[in-house]
């Protein structure tokens, strides 16, 4: 039995020449074959004109016997000549098929990534996209030659968001707006690393941690700078604590411009938990090589850091971003009801 993934790479055709396809066999752990080229085998084109075509072939016999059984069949049975035939497989069954094929799929889609990754480092394309793959399909065939697909979505989540906010075109915020510009205010850096991370949480997790970790570490040392101009030199050049034990050890000492009525300046151990979590898992990231946290996981440490900015500029003076810290934060903080942001202690 032969299987063969295709996926699509954005940015990369630009690089080959018309008609070249560059093959990279690989014996070791599987013995995978993956070819780059301008088009798939067939001829047809990719779905965006600057993506190159990258396939991964292995061969490979099912050892259970049913899932071998029915895989033959659906090849042998085919309706359209296009798409393996699984009607009649029952349910059960076809979540065998699905488990042992996936397992023989891993092999060539990981030698796949991992074949572009280094040839975009080998190359020195740095300008390609982040996350450049698109379009993943799996084929299977009985020789080789006649190639059936079958479909790559096994299952599918729902994830439910909070719709946009909708600005109110008021003269406060006009007025407020215009002054802040006027002003030479700028949205800090910590907000904006923190945009480029959350836009980064599905397609590139590692990034996406990195860069939300550093904006919780640089929103910190801007409110501290801000705070107490003094010691920017300080928090800037120095290797500073873990930010979890600077926000419970040194920001309770801080002169906070406004703060929250009957709460402490110091944010709830759920958030502290949060940060440090995320701060552990960047670490072994970056240093070990792990593996990123899993989509949840990584959105509840962003959310905790977002929280996190938005207290930071609560305390630089900025009392309506406390509309944008999650009730679930506050409501952590103190069991009283949370009220407005107002200046001294």
């Amino acid at each position: 039995m032969f299987y063969r993934v295709s996926l699509e790479v954005l940015g990369l055709r630009s690089h080959l020449k018309e008609g070249d396809e560059i093959e990279f066999p690989f014996a070791a752990p599987d013995s995978v074959v993956v070819r780059i080229g301008r088009s798939y085998p067939d001829g047809g084109e990719p779905s965006e004109p600057s993506s190159a075509v990258v396939i991964g072939v292995i061969q490979e016999g099912i050892a259970v016997e049913d899932v071998a059984s029915a895989l033959d069949t659906a090849l042998s049975t085919s309706l359209d000549g296009i798409w393996a035939n699984f009607r009649g497989v029952p349910a059960d069954q076809m979540r065998a098929v699905y488990e042992v094929i996936d397992a023989v799929f891993g092999p060539p889609q990981k030698a796949m990534r991992d074949t572009v990754s280094v040839l975009r480092w080998r190359e020195g394309l740095m300008g390609d996209p982040i996350n450049p793959f698109r379009r993943m399909r799996e084929h299977c065939s009985l020789d080789g030659e006649r190639w059936l697909e079958i479909g790559a979505v096994r299952s599918a989540t729902l994830r439910y968001t909070i719709g946009p906010a909708q600005m109110s075109a008021s003269d406060e915020l006009r007025d407020e707006i215009v002054d802040l510009v006027e002003n030479g205010t700028e949205e800090p850096l910590g907000q904006q690393l923190f945009r480029e991370a959350w836009n980064l949480r599905v397609s590139n997790p590692r990034s996406a941690l990195a860069i939300g970790v550093a904006a919780a570490e640089v929103g910190l040392k801007k409110l501290i700078g801000s705070l107490v101009p003094q010691a920017q030199w300080l928090v800037d050049e120095i290797q500073t604590p873990p930010i979890a034990l600077m926000l419970r050890k040194f920001l309770p000492t801080l002169p906070v411009r406004l703060r929250f009525k009957g709460k402490s300046i110091c944010p709830p151990s759920k958030v502290l938990k949060k940060l440090d979590e995320a701060v552990h898992r960047r670490n072994d990231l970056v240093h070990a090589g792990k593996s990123p946290p899993s989509g949840d996981e990584l959105e509840e440490m962003l959310s905790a850091i977002y929280d996190f900015l938005c207290v930071c500029d609560v305390y630089a003076g900025y009392g309506w971003a406390q509309r944008y810290i999650s009730r679930d934060t506050l409501n952590a903080w103190t069991d009283e009801e949370p009220s407005q942001a107002h200046a001294g202690f």
